[in-house]
């Protein structure tokens, strides 16, 4: 019987010593483990019931819907870019190649590990509006053509890939694009079509040529106005099945402040974002399968 109660004392006084620490630390606190997405370094999180750690950028996951966000008409003000970097978000610049920053554009870009691409110049449809200088026209010559391109990417360092600015009238001359699309792909390059129109005529030469090739889905801030901006990339979303996404926006103050806002909300949704090398990769790796 001793025995007995000697254990009840012992039980009792352990059952105390638990109580008063639970009074005093609270209760015992979960750790988890997990690595953070865009940046890739490790977090430990201490919150009870945490949410899936995010998927590490990069990561080829089927049915996973992927986004690339690229800012064109990048160059000139430096201010709206510098905000556009502090965002935790594998955004990629597309550069003008003769505006006045557009070195120093490129080095900060470079620094903070972003894709830069080349934004290319090229003749819209009317010939009202000015496309910049270096600016590719049908009328040029072959060799003019080639060597404004050469030109161009000299003139924006560290650049993986282009896209076109403005362009609805070069991009439907399949003759003339096929020489741009030559001169990247002998260089390594990747090509996203802007879509500044609905006949242009680089994705069937980039189906013949085997150049990484991605399309335009959406452009993100013809109005400028913040809300606007956020919506529009939210019924996007909604709307498209499609399992990875082109984005094209601007250093609009209305389109820094939507992602700033609409970045980690998607993130919380299962959207993914990725660099647009990683789009061009998947697309190329799709239509090899389909074929």
């Amino acid at each position: 019987m001793k025995f007995f109660r000697r254990l009840a004392v012992l039980l009792m006084f352990l059952l105390l010593l638990a109580a008063a620490y639970y009074l005093f630390y609270g209760p015992p606190v979960r750790v988890f483990q997990g690595q953070d997405q865009g940046t890739g370094k490790a977090f430990t999180s201490t919150e009870d019931f945490p949410a899936r750690p995010p998927l590490p950028e990069g990561d080829d996951r089927q049915g996973e819907r992927s986004i690339a966000l690229i800012i064109d008409d990048i160059g000139f003000n430096l201010g709206p870019l510098k905000e556009l970097l502090k965002i935790n978000s594998p955004l990629a610049f597309a550069v003008l190649p003769y505006a006045p920053h557009a070195v120093a554009a490129a080095e900060l870009i470079h620094e903070q590990g972003r894709e830069i691409m080349l934004h290319l110049p090229m003749e819209p449809r009317g010939g009202k509006e000015d496309p910049g200088p270096g600016a590719l026209f049908r009328a040029l010559p072959e060799v003019e053509i080639r060597k404004r391109v050469a030109e161009a990417l000299a003139a924006v360092p560290y650049v993986v890939g282009a896209n076109n600015h403005m362009g609805s009238a070069f991009m439907e001359d399949e003759e003339k694009l096929e020489i741009v699309l030559g001169e990247l792909q002998s260089r390594g390059l990747f090509f996203i079509d802007s879509r500044t129109t609905s006949a242009s005529r680089a994705g069937a030469l980039a189906a013949r040529s085997g150049i990484r090739f991605a399309a335009r889905g959406l452009f993100l801030d013809n109005n400028q106005e913040q809300a606007v901006i956020f919506n529009n990339l939210l019924e996007h979303l909604e709307k498209t099945a499609q399992t990875n996404t082109v984005i094209i926006g601007h250093p609009y103050p209305g389109t820094v402040k939507a992602l700033q806002e609409a970045i980690p909300l998607l993130r919380s949704r299962g959207i993914r974002f990725v660099a647009p090398s990683e789009i061009v990769k998947r697309s190329k790796k799709s239509n090899n399968q389909q074929e």
